[in-house]
């Protein structure tokens, strides 16, 4: 009882060669509860290289989350063998599937009824049908308050009367909150992505199957397809890849045409490189929309991506004209691309659809109506069990 009251953020291990979308999500809504005026304690619960110094000089690279270690505690709890000191009201925020079985274990041993989930996928999507794939689920079974990223997402818990839309759904309504995840800012024109020489594609290309909803091999197929067709001629067309993990051959495509997977990026060098390309391919077989198109689109890429359920070809075109959704089809995908590279010499439409309709401020993605809902929750006084 005489520990500070802390809301406790469980994330798995910090990696910063793996720092992008959803853990940038998650330490920004740290700093942004701190922000709010909330102790907010970063409880590390998956083995880790632990060196907050060595974070703290990383960190730095990532404009806004700067000062995050200088302002958030962090607690490492790889070790389940060493008790972790809590204050009997503490509050607690899951940020993927497996942290949210653990904080629902800690807010019962409080004797408190649910924590927060942020949710950024849907993640049994992301495996097999098998043992992982009902433990996710049964994550969404947990009492909690759902702060989803994006509606898309929300829109398909919703629908599907998951989580805590399992059941009526206004006492959903009550308890789920959504944002959007920033997205990078990019400053183009017309002048700046017209040049000389060939013209480039951007795949995000992910070939590991613990990213098999990326569709690697339909996107291959579509690209193979195209350059049968003699539309990616190796003088008039270069063709790369990013998001692989460790280096890997390139992939040839036929006649002469070959994918480069590109290593991996810091965050400065990836927002630099992003305007470089002219046609983008980033295909994710989930509800969310995957930041990956909305910045490609917001560089000024013509971006093919595709839709699912509620992530309609109509919701994702109202983002931005420089978005092309397809189904996720070999034929869907091929026409979405010979679209797409129709389109790619068009650089005043491209600059118009630029300006994507998202957040591109974490200060706007969790503004003050969100973070005081947030808040109540957090702050729940009468959330006990029984």
């Amino acid at each position: 009882a005489d520990a500070p009251r802390r809301v406790n953020l469980i994330t798995p291990a910090i990696d910063f060669e793996h720092l992008f979308a959803g853990y940038l999500g998650k330490l920004n809504l740290a700093l942004r509860l701190t922000d709010a005026g909330h102790a907010v304690r970063l409880v590390i619960v998956d083995p880790c290289d632990h060196d907050v110094p060595a974070w703290r000089r990383a960190i730095a690279h990532y404009p806004g989350l700067e000062s995050l270690f200088d302002r958030v505690e962090v607690a490492y709890a790889a070790d389940r063998a060493v008790e972790l000191p809590v204050h009997p009201r503490d509050a607690f925020v899951a940020t993927t599937w497996w942290t949210a079985h653990i904080a629902h274990r800690a807010v019962r041993s409080l004797g408190r009824r649910r924590f927060v989930y942020l949710i950024q996928e849907f993640e049994p999507m992301t495996f097999p049908m098998g043992s992982l794939y009902a433990l996710a689920a049964e994550s969404y079974t947990l009492p909690h308050v759902a702060l989803f990223s994006t509606d898309f997402l929300r829109d398909y818990f919703r629908a599907h009367h998951l989580g805590v839309y399992a059941g009526d759904p206004a006492g959903g309504e009550a308890c789920a909150l959504s944002f959007q995840n920033a997205i990078a800012t990019f400053a183009i024109t017309a002048d700046t992505i017209a040049r000389p020489g060939p013209r480039k594609l951007l795949f995000y290309a992910r070939p590991e199957q613990h990213a098999a909803r990326n569709m690697f091999e339909l996107g291959i197929l579509a690209l193979r397809r195209l350059a049968a067709a003699g539309m990616l001629d190796p003088s008039a067309w270069v063709i790369e890849g990013i998001g692989a993990s460790g280096a890997l051959e390139p992939v040839p495509l036929g006649r002469g045409c070959h994918l480069s997977l590109l290593p991996r990026t810091s965050l400065d060098e990836y927002q630099t490189m992003l305007p470089g390309y002219d046609v983008g391919l980033s295909l994710m077989l989930t509800p969310h929309p995957s930041l990956v198109p909305l910045e490609m689109a917001a560089a000024g890429l013509v971006t093919v991506t595709n839709t699912f359920a509620n992530k309609t070809a109509a919701a994702l075109a109202a983002l931005s004209a420089n978005l092309l959704p397809v189904p996720p089809t070999i034929d869907g995908i091929t026409t979405g691309l010979v679209e797409a590279i129709r389109r790619a010499d068009d650089l005043e439409r491209r600059v118009a659809g630029s300006r994507v309709a998202w957040s591109r401020s974490w200060t706007d993605s969790f503004d003050a109506p969100l973070l005081g809902r947030l808040g109540t929750f957090l702050a729940d006084d009468e959330d006990q069990v029984g």
